[in-house]
């Protein structure tokens, strides 16, 4: 199982419900102590606009005992106020400082926005009306205490607010930490039953923890059954490996090793280095998933092949000792090789004699000398075939990679091969989609390749059969070119050595050639980055995987087209003298 790569962690979930609540519970609080102090405030001012407004139009704007008497009549701390801001009379004190206060702040002028008669001071309500004369008469009244302003009482309501959203985080980090204890038991259960360990669940109490605990136990619990099941398998699989010669290795869905006899005299009896080395492949083995198969060289000559394959429920791994098969491949890279190049001269020197020869004879021995040079012939073209595609290959030329079409080299196959085809009453055909990508190799090669594929299947296919080149685009990007036939097709068992040189199954006794097509055509692929392959019959199976070539390039602009009445200007070039 793949971990979370975000996990959650609680005091993240603490950190934002405490967030939350504080801005929430904070912004409660504002709203409320806003509407509390507007509601206090517009039971002081409405009384004291009427007031202000029956003292405006009864007061005597010049200071006299009149003026001084509706002042000391308006219920409340009046003043009467000069245009320039003179105190002109007065009544009823100051009482707490009530002249001196300040205007309210921000946060009480907007709860109190939209009143109409009077505003807010701080700690107070103020009611003014200018006179005729350009006279104020100003009316204060304080209000209750503790509705003073909002900015003073903010404070604590925030700070209860605080308090409240710390004690919802601390509850959200519990929660949150439960519910990561419950998901960590809950994954590392999951993970033991992925891994082969199943361990028993808790049912941790109701709701969908518990539900799911119940089903991950469930789970763990099936997988123990299973597990049991395939180990007593593979260990029956190892009791049945354990007397057999050959070294093999198993792993148990527990993760167990099996190792029967013959691996540990194996290991046993070879060096350090070695045994190391055998060691790590049969370790890499059981690790592995799918089919897999590795050479080993070991210091004193020997060459192992390992192989490693799943069993329901486990691996199993083979060493085989392929000392014998190394030998034989090295001889024949050998005789493909050096040995053949040394044959070019001898075969060519008896060539010229035979020519030499040929005008020195009497007429009747005439034939033999000719005979003599077709099997000179025949020499030179096995030689030629030998070296193809090795080292020593006197044809040998830098590979040219360029876009080629299948199509156009199925018809030069059809061109080459028409006349022998239809000599032995065979019949070639194509069946290539229109969409087929081009491929990027070098043509010649290629033509080769199919080449020796068609003359292989023509071999091998009876009269009256047909030989199909098809092809088909990849998903990775390459492009599949198959040849298939008619005939017979290589038998499983033969299908390992089938691209080898001087290979020739059981079936081939009664047919012309040396068993080199094939390995030539594979050496050529291998050479143009492909691969070649064949496939069990009925029928011959050839496929020759090739890489397709990339889509061209975007051209690029080009100059502007010259506009109406351009070529007019464009002088003519001079003729040639």
């Amino acid at each position: 199982m793949h971990p979370d790569p975000r996990p959650r962690r609680p005091w993240r979930a603490a950190l934002v419900t405490f967030a939350v609540s504080a801005a929430a519970l904070g912004l409660v609080a504002v709203v409320a102590l806003g509407l509390a102090l507007r509601e206090e405030a517009s039971r002081a001012g409405g009384p004291l606009a009427d007031r202000a407004d029956a003292l405006a139009a009864a007061v005597d704007p010049r200071p006299s005992p009149a003026a001084r008497a509706a002042l000391a009549e308006a219920g409340a701390p009046a003043r009467l106020v000069g245009p320039g801001g003179r105190l002109r009379a007065s009544a009823g004190g100051d009482p707490g400082g009530l002249w001196g206060a300040g205007p309210a702040g921000p946060a009480a002028s907007l709860a109190t926005a939209g009143a109409s008669g009077w505003t807010l001071r701080d700690g107070a309500v103020e009611a003014s009306r200018t006179l005729p004369s350009g006279a104020r008469v100003v009316l204060r009244r304080p209000l209750a205490a503790g509705a003073g302003t909002l900015d003073a009482t903010l404070a604590p309501a925030l700070a209860v607010a605080g308090a409240l959203a710390l004690l919802a985080g601390t509850a959200a980090w519990v929660a949150g930490s439960r519910r990561t204890r419950r998901a960590r038991r809950l994954s590392e259960a999951a993970e033991a039953a992925a891994a082969g360990r199943p361990q028993p669940v808790p049912a941790d109490g109701p709701g969908e923890w518990g539900r799911l605990a119940r089903a991950v136990g469930a789970l763990a619990a099936r997988a123990s059954s299973l597990q049991a099941a395939a180990e007593s398998g593979v260990e029956s699989l190892g009791a049945a490996l354990a007397p057999l010669p050959h070294p093999v290795a198993a792993r148990t869905p527990s993760g167990g090793i099996i190792r029967n006899d013959a691996l540990e005299d194996l290991v046993g009896g070879l060096a350090l280095a070695d045994a190391t080395q055998v060691e790590e492949a049969v370790r890499l083995g059981l690790a592995a998933s799918g089919a897999v198969a590795r050479r080993l060289a070991l210091s004193d000559g020997r060459h192992l092949e390992l192989e490693a394959w799943a069993v329901p429920g486990g691996r199993v791994v083979a060493v085989g000792d392929r000392t014998e098969q190394a030998r034989m491949a090295a001889v024949r890279r050998q005789v493909t090789g050096a040995a053949a190049r040394h044959l070019q001269a001898p075969v060519s020197e008896v060539q010229a004699l035979a020519s030499d020869l040929l005008g020195q004879v009497p007429a009747g021995a005439a034939p033999t000398v000719r005979r003599v040079q077709s099997a000179g012939d025949r020499m030179e073209r096995l030689v030629a075939q030998l070296l193809r595609g090795t080292d020593n290959d006197p044809r040998a030329r830098p590979v040219r990679l360029r876009p080629v079409g299948a199509a156009g080299v199925a018809y030069g196959l059809g061109t080459a091969f028409d006349r022998r085809l239809r000599d032995r009453g065979l019949r070639l055909e194509t069946a290539l989609p229109d969409d087929l990508p081009p491929l990027r190799t070098d043509a010649a090669l290629l033509h080769e390749i199919l080449g020796e594929l068609v003359a292989n299947a023509a071999t091998f296919t009876p009269r009256g059969g047909v030989i199909t080149l098809s092809g088909r685009a990849l998903p990775d990007g390459d492009v599949e070119l198959r040849v298939t036939d008619t005939g017979p097709g290589i038998p499983g068992p033969e299908l390992a050595a089938a691209t080898e040189r001087f290979a020739r199954g059981e079936g081939a006794a009664g047919f012309p050639g040396a068993g080199l097509g094939l390995g030539v055509a594979a050496a050529l692929a291998e050479r143009l980055g492909g691969r070649l392959s064949v496939e069990a019959g009925p029928g011959g199976r050839a496929r020759l995987q090739l890489p397709s070539a990339p889509p061209p390039a975007a051209p690029a602009p080009g100059p502007p087209a010259p506009e109406a009445g351009a070529a007019a200007l464009t002088p003519e070039p001079a003729a040639a003298p």
